[in-house]
């Protein structure tokens, strides 16, 4: 099996590539990238700080740790180049700014890159982790809403985000976001670190979440076939996914039957994240062609 350092590469390559090193004015629309491409591109991000912090609790449980560790330190390496790409295409000096709030709060996140596995820096991950998602997030949505109200190609622009385009492109790309945070609240249950009641609610909101907007995309309106094709796929396998999450996080003892359902919860929901970036990816595509 590819390590995930090759996949998330191979997967990063298919979202974008920011080969711009000149950039526009802050008022004008960036070369060297789509509006559809960063939008895509920052929403990897809100995905990359769920798996972090989930391949840290793997490693915390001793779930195949050498692995998750490989994981852990390959999507830290990417989200830190993602985030320099990020900084140097905003278009406006409020994304500007917000892209440089996301890289204050990654700085609490450094001691990833140490070998220091410990409950004490797990909880660390779990007081940040909410900020720096909700920080990563804020700048998708700044995207969305400069791709609505850029002028520069306005008509054809303004069709495509009456299309709903950009917004299908954030909503597919959260699907990728939720899929990590799941399995990173039903680990941090196993290991028991945190408040349970807390951890509970937060792994409630993110499934119903995730089930409403995968209901929405199935019968999104721009949706071609291949985008249909993944969709069944994702369905199928989502639902193995979730029973085996909803069993872990409804024991009350962590039996060696369900550590092994979150073992195969934790293979599966790799499908779904790739299987969702191909489905971005294909939103994406959508967006770019009706602007020719």
């Amino acid at each position: 099996m590819k390590t995930i350092f090759s996949l998330i590469m191979i997967a990063s390559f298919a979202i974008s590539s920011l080969n711009a090193t000149t950039l526009s004015p802050s008022t004008s629309k960036p070369l060297g990238l789509s509006i559809y491409e960063a939008i895509n591109k920052a929403g990897y991000q809100r995905m990359l700080t769920q798996r972090i912090a989930k391949s840290y609790m793997i490693i915390i449980g001793n779930l195949d740790p050498a692995k998750h560790k490989e994981h852990l330190k390959g999507s830290a390496r990417l989200f830190e180049n993602n985030l320099k790409e990020l900084k140097e295409y905003a278009p406006t000096d409020d994304i500007k700014s917000q892209f440089r709030y996301v890289e204050i709060l990654w700085r609490n996140y450094k001691f990833i890159y140490s070998d220091d596995f410990s409950e004490e820096n797990a909880l660390i991950i779990l007081k940040f982790n909410e900020k720096i998602l909700k920080a990563c997030n804020d700048a998708v949505t700044l995207l969305e809403q400069y791709a609505v109200a850029q002028t520069a190609n306005k008509d054809q622009e303004m069709i495509n985000d009456k299309n709903g385009l950009s917004n299908v492109i954030n909503v597919s790309g959260r699907q990728r976001m939720l899929s990590q945070r799941l399995l990173f609240f039903t680990v941090t249950k196993f290991n028991k670190i945190g408040d349970e009641a807390e951890v509970n609610r937060k792994f409630s909101e993110a499934l119903g979440l995730f089930n409403s907007s995968l209901k929405n995309l199935i019968s999104n309106a721009q949706n071609t076939e291949e985008i249909d094709t993944e969709l069944l796929n994702i369905t199928n396998r989502w639902e193995e996914v979730e029973k085996n999450i909803m069993s872990v996080m409804g024991a009350s003892e962590i039996t060696v039957q369900e550590k092994d359902k979150l073992i195969d919860a934790i293979k599966l929901s790799e499908q779904v994240l790739f299987s969702f970036d191909e489905v971005v990816f294909l939103y994406e595509r959508v967006a770019e062609s009706k602007k020719k």
